[in-house]
């Protein structure tokens, strides 16, 4: 139970307003350990911050880390509903002849007329085999099974297959349709006892048939990716004359595709920045060594060249080849006229210039960042990671004296009220006898 007092009752002194200015006096260190942990705290949201867009920074270049991923291509086609193109970073440019002989097809097979799908196929135990190419998958078929029985044992099995029921409007019949195209995917059906027939095949597995640029093609997919290097075919329909496929490069595409590693490496110098000049506070990295170390790297970076990596006509690649320009605040800036100068004039030599010469084993700038990325966001000793480290560990040791000095400023507190209150009961006393003196006195 808190100590009763009566502040001033008898001495007439303010003695709350004595204790609070005598803890307040004491609490200064408290404060300033309060107020260093504010600060530190602020300095581990902005490492938390930079490291952040750091990822990102590392996540835009390595959008453009191979060849394949730096390159963009644009693909057409003169007859999209019988042939559809789909490029990507390794197609090669240029104008192809299609049409279209035959495409592939799944086989697709009907049973013979069942009256009723749930009643007994047999009275006794049969089997039913699927055969596709060399793989046969035997089914064990319960006496008494109907026709949605069996279609449920066929979709349970392994057999590459889907089984339905298809009903006419008087007769049902047991649908099996093959899961995969072409010649080589075609079934046969071997049936014990259940009287299926499984002979009406509507539709044979067959393959497709194509001709680009008088080459005959044959494929057992209606989807074709091993014919133009880096670009997918697709099969809809025959056609009557050829289509006319057009790739061409995409310099828009890979614009956009610097233009966001641009934009994501001049983030991180925003923050950089923000920390560094005259009046930053105790609560920024002003002054930080780490952040010096990240800026110094990041903008070596930037301009070096990388020896033996041809980059835009042959010569060392460097990213200034690209139009990346530096700028006094370190942020860099997209000189778009370079830059297309450069695709057009080198467009894998521009490629290489971010994706390195892998037949040369020699990294571009986008492995080169990401290493160094790794560097400082590491999770057990990158620079960010082990200065967030050591600033928490201070935070922890503030919180632990924290906890001393409040329990300290408590005892402090406690002591003040139990002198003040010995103080004022004291008075009392002596004032109560000075009463009565007085008081003894005036009767005599």
């Amino acid at each position: 139970m808190p100590a009763i007092t009566f502040s001033g009752l008898a001495s007439g002194l303010d003695t709350d307003s004595i204790i609070n200015a005598l803890v307040g006096v004491e609490r200064i260190p408290l404060q300033a350990l309060e107020a260093e942990n504010r600060d530190l705290q602020s300095k581990s949201k902005i490492i938390d911050s930079l490291s952040s867009s750091l990822s990102d920074l590392s996540t835009k270049a390595d959008a453009l880390g191979t060849i394949s991923d730096f390159l963009s291509y644009t693909g057409t086609s003169s007859n999209e509903s019988a042939v559809a193109i789909t490029t990507s970073g390794d197609s090669i440019p240029g104008s192809y002849s299609v049409s279209v002989t035959d495409i592939a097809y799944a086989q697709r097979t009907y049973s013979d007329a069942v009256a009723d799908k749930n009643a007994a196929l047999s009275g006794v135990d049969q089997t039913f085999d699927i055969t596709i190419g060399a793989t046969t998958t035997s089914l064990t078929v319960a006496a008494n099974s109907s026709l949605q029985d069996v279609a449920d044992a066929i979709n349970a099995s392994e057999a590459d297959v889907t089984a339905g029921i298809f009903y006419d409007g008087s007769d049902y019949y047991l649908q099996v349709v093959g899961d995969e195209t072409g010649a080589a995917n075609a079934v046969t059906f071997t049936d014990s006892g259940l009287g299926l027939g499984m002979t009406n095949t509507v539709q044979s597995a067959q393959d497709a048939t194509f001709i680009v640029d008088g080459f005959t093609i044959t494929s057992a997919s209606n989807t074709v990716s091993d014919v133009l290097p880096g670009t997918t075919i697709e099969l809809k329909a025959q056609t009557t004359s050829s289509a006319t496929l057009l790739i061409q490069s995409d310099a828009e595409a890979v614009k956009t595709k610097i233009d966001d590693f641009v934009k994501s490496y001049n983030s991180v110098f925003s923050i950089i920045n923000a920390q560094l000049g005259e009046g930053k506070g105790n609560e920024t990295l002003s002054g930080d060594s780490t952040v010096r170390s990240i800026e110094t790297q990041l903008q070596t970076m930037i301009g070096q060249s990388i020896p033996g990596l041809s980059g835009v006509g042959g010569a060392d690649a460097v990213l200034s080849q690209l139009g990346i320009e530096t700028q006094k605040d370190g942020t860099i800036l997209l000189n778009s006229t370079d830059l297309d100068e450069a695709l057009n004039t080198d467009f894998r030599g521009a490629g290489r210039v971010f994706a390195g010469d892998e037949a040369s084993s020699i990294d571009g700038f986008s492995a080169l960042f990401a290493d160094l990325i790794e560097g400082f966001t590491d999770s057990t000793d990158g620079l960010l990671t082990i200065r967030k480290d050591g600033i928490n560990t201070v935070i922890e040791d503030n919180e632990d004296r924290m906890v001393e000095q409040q329990a300290y400023l408590d005892r402090f507190e406690d002591g003040l009220r139990a002198q003040y209150t010995a103080l004022e009961t004291t008075m009392a006393m002596l004032k109560n006898q000075q009463n009565y003196l007085a008081q003894f006195l005036l009767s005599q």
